[in-house]
């Protein structure tokens, strides 16, 4: 069964390009497929650019993908490819209807009320199903 995995982060929509960026490069270390799920192509190009920039020192190699392949993929046209280990689940409005063929979906949480209700419906949505849900609020300090 899927698991589902909610991070709850400070910031704003930079934040969550960060974030993801930061979630791709500790799969990509591990040798994990992973399919970064965008509801547009504006958002895929970004997530694109932060992936180039975001550590000056280390190289992800990824590419945006009609019908994903390669072992990091950025996607808008809502098409899982050859994926089925690590979803990133960038879209604030909705979970893609196939994602229960991933090992691991990772929505992230981040400083926009609007984000922040959808986030809850999603939440909804897969605990009404009966996934296993893990919850990590980054925003507290410990």
């Amino acid at each position: 069964m899927t698991n589902i995995i909610f991070y709850r982060i400070k910031g704003d929509y930079n934040s969550l390009l960060l974030f993801a960026c930061q979630l791709a490069g500790k799969a990509y270390q591990k040798k994990v497929s992973v399919l970064i799920s965008t509801s547009k192509e504006s958002i895929s190009n970004k997530i694109d650019e932060k992936l180039w920039s975001f550590d000056p020192v280390s190289f992800i190699p990824h590419d945006i993908e009609s019908d994903p392949s390669s072992l990091i993929a950025i996607n808008h046209e809502m098409k899982p490819g050859e994926h089925d280990q690590l979803l990133i689940n960038l879209s604030d409005r909705s979970t893609p209807r196939w994602f229960s063929r991933f090992q691991k979906v990772i929505e992230i949480v981040y400083d926009e009320q609007e984000v922040i209700g959808n986030k809850r419906k999603q939440y909804g949505f897969y605990k009404s199903r009966g996934y296993p849900i893990k919850y990590y609020d980054l925003t507290v300090n410990n």
